[in-house]
């Protein structure tokens, strides 16, 4: 079951990359097409947008699973090693409980907006649920991995290896 979420969380964060790199072509041909005083497309903006809210939720299991959300650790790296542990599986136990939140606020959410039919109200009048599904499938995942990370840690303790830092 680990193996198969982890592959899930890959496979949905290799989506939001591609997703990333489909959005920067289409807007920069709408950019480029614009340049050239040729009218604007009726696809690039939405689609973009779509993708765009897509491609963010799609890759949060995976950044979860490798440890690249952003953190905070100024009070955590002081922490004993069974202290630590107890705050991430705290902190993970929290994610997993607002992702459940997420799936069934946005779930319904999404259901109501297929149920009514309801559009974006734009010109390419994409049906809303496409967006809106984004939320109650990819927090599903997300909380799942959630779980699966936080009986890692219980098992396996926290990685001690240090976190890998950006520098400015």
């Amino acid at each position: 079951m680990t193996r198969l979420v982890d592959r899930l969380s890959a496979l949905a964060g290799t989506f939001a990359g591609w997703a990333y790199f489909v959005t920067a072509l289409m807007l920069g041909y709408e950019v480029f097409m614009r340049y050239l005083f040729v009218a604007p497309t009726i696809w690039a903006e939405e689609l973009s947008r779509l993708l765009l809210v897509w491609a963010t939720f799609a890759g949060a299991a995976l950044l979860l699973h490798r440890r690249q959300h952003i953190t905070i650790t100024l009070l955590t790296d002081r922490l004993s090693p069974r202290a630590r542990q107890m705050q991430e599986i705290l902190a993970l136990l929290f994610i997993a409980a607002l992702g459940i939140i997420v799936v069934y606020l946005g779930g319904g959410i999404a259901l109501d907006s297929f149920e009514r039919a309801r559009t974006t109200g734009s010109m390419l009048d994409l049906p809303a649920w496409w967006a809106e599904a984004a939320l109650p499938i990819c927090f599903s995942l997300l909380a799942v991995q959630a779980l699966i990370e936080a009986a890692r840690v219980a098992i396996n303790g926290v990685n001690d290896r240090p976190a890998p830092r950006v520098e400015h």
